[in-house]
């Protein structure tokens, strides 16, 4: 009875205790999680493998998912709900950023979204606790309201320094 203790005590963390270099997949432990909780979603067929992984920054749906481990990066994002991007004028420049960050590892992959795209065979696989960050980078080029608001300022303090040097 002693003996039945003593490994009962040890289980969770033998359980815990996995080799660093293989990787990591979830068979049917989703089906056993419960939680509603904002930010967690789920994308796969039960029963199927799964890992996790985080996805934040200009996202429609930042938070944890749970996906079928073949998902690729572009699926993640797809089902991310993509990046988040506001009405764009015409004096701006926008470029999104995508960074894969891998525990151990950090920054595994960099790149925009529209290099991405164009060659999906660079991009890494997806492992469990990876990161994915995406930064919508908006950068507004000089326009000629810009240009008025500058002549303005400038015949302001001409016209202030006019009046105290009377």
């Amino acid at each position: 009875m002693r003996r039945l203790l003593l490994l009962a005590g040890l289980a969770p963390a033998l359980a815990l205790a996995q080799p660093v270099d293989r990787p990591v997949t979830r068979i049917g432990q989703s089906e056993q999680t419960v939680s509603n909780a904002p930010g967690y979603y789920r994308h796969h067929l039960p029963g199927e493998a799964t890992i996790q992984v985080q996805v934040e920054g200009s996202v429609v749906n930042p938070g944890l998912y749970e996906i079928a481990d073949e998902t690729d990066l572009r699926q993640l994002l797809a089902l991310s709900g993509g990046p988040r991007v506001e009405t764009r004028d015409r004096t701006s420049d926008r470029r999104i950023e995508l960074r894969l960050i891998r525990p151990g590892t950090g920054l595994l992959y960099g790149a925009l979204l529209a290099d991405a795209a164009a060659n999906p065979a660079v991009i890494p696989p997806l492992r469990h606790d990876d990161a994915l960050l995406v930064e919508v980078i908006e950068r507004r080029r000089f326009g000629w309201q810009d240009a008025v608001t500058v002549i303005g300022a400038a015949g302001t303090v001409a016209f202030l320094y006019d009046v105290l040097t009377r």
